[in-house]
């Protein structure tokens, strides 16, 4: 029998002081799961334990760490250890999107610097990597341990530049490639990890931020939904991959776009 519930289970969610990772948050908590929250943003992450605290049962516990620092991995193994007998839920929010105010990142392809470059294959690809190979010995205690990695399109389709044009937003290549990253790693870890843990990836298409008039006029006519993605169109992925619902799903890619990568 499915059970749409993760009563008594230990979820992680790194990255979940973000605008996606807030909605992952609160969908776990939907379904009961106990929760630990990892962000670099201490304001933000403290604002988030508070509201959640306020409203939801479960246990609830917040890490500000950084992931792309390796010391700060072995803290939250310790942190686990210490709170955790095992782990059910691993999703990986983190993430340097295409408004992160670094230099040399959103930009024209010529002005693109190598430490933004190298700042997004690490927080986007290689952190995530090192933080499941540090916390797997976990997963052994588990029937069957979820793990979900948050993508994007641009992981898998080429983009759309003319969404771009007459806008102050560009296309870093480097959260493009760092995306595409995720996809095949998903896929390694699915086969490595298997049988007891399952890994999987979402890709949203693009998420509405209060963008201008003209951007998500000029983005929403490339979907047949005619119109941006919001947060709220990941929960049904979300409850889908953490529980028994996807008990024999692995390695796979679900894509929430509207249409955007088809049309």
């Amino acid at each position: 029998m499915i059970k749409l519930t993760l009563k008594n289970k230990f979820s992680i969610v790194v990255g979940g002081a973000g605008h996606i990772g807030q909605k992952i948050c609160k969908t776990l908590l939907e379904l009961e799961s106990n929760l630990l929250i990892i962000d670099n943003n201490k304001i933000k992450l403290k604002k988030l334990s508070n509201s959640l605290t306020k409203k939801y049962k479960s246990k609830i516990h917040t890490l500000h760490v950084d992931l792309n620092v390796d010391d700060n991995i072995e803290l939250i193994v310790k942190f686990i250890k210490s709170n955790y007998s095992h782990i059910d839920v691993v999703i990986n929010a983190i993430a340097m999107v295409g408004t992160n105010n670094i230099d040399g990142w959103n930009v024209p392809f010529r002005n693109q610097s190598k430490i933004a470059w190298e700042k997004a294959i690490q927080t986007n690809l290689t952190s995530i990597f090192f933080f499941i190979q540090k916390i797997s010995s976990y997963f052994k205690k588990t029937k069957q341990t979820s793990i979900i990695n948050i993508s994007s399109i641009y992981g898998s389709k080429a983009p759309k530049l003319d969404i771009y044009k007459g806008t102050d937003i560009n296309n870093p290549a480097a959260y493009s490639i760092s995306k595409a990253g995720i996809n095949y790693m998903t896929k390694w870890l699915a086969v490595n990890l298997a049988p007891n843990v399952r890994v999987n990836t979402i890709s949203p298409g693009g998420i509405y931020r209060g963008q201008s008039k003209k951007f998500v006029k000029q983005y929403s006519e490339k979907t047949l939904m005619n119109r941006m993605g919001v947060e709220d169109d990941l929960v049904g992925s979300i409850i889908y991959l953490s529980t028994d619902m996807s008990s024999y799903v692995t390695g796979q890619n679900i894509i929430i776009d509207g249409g955007w990568s088809i049309k």
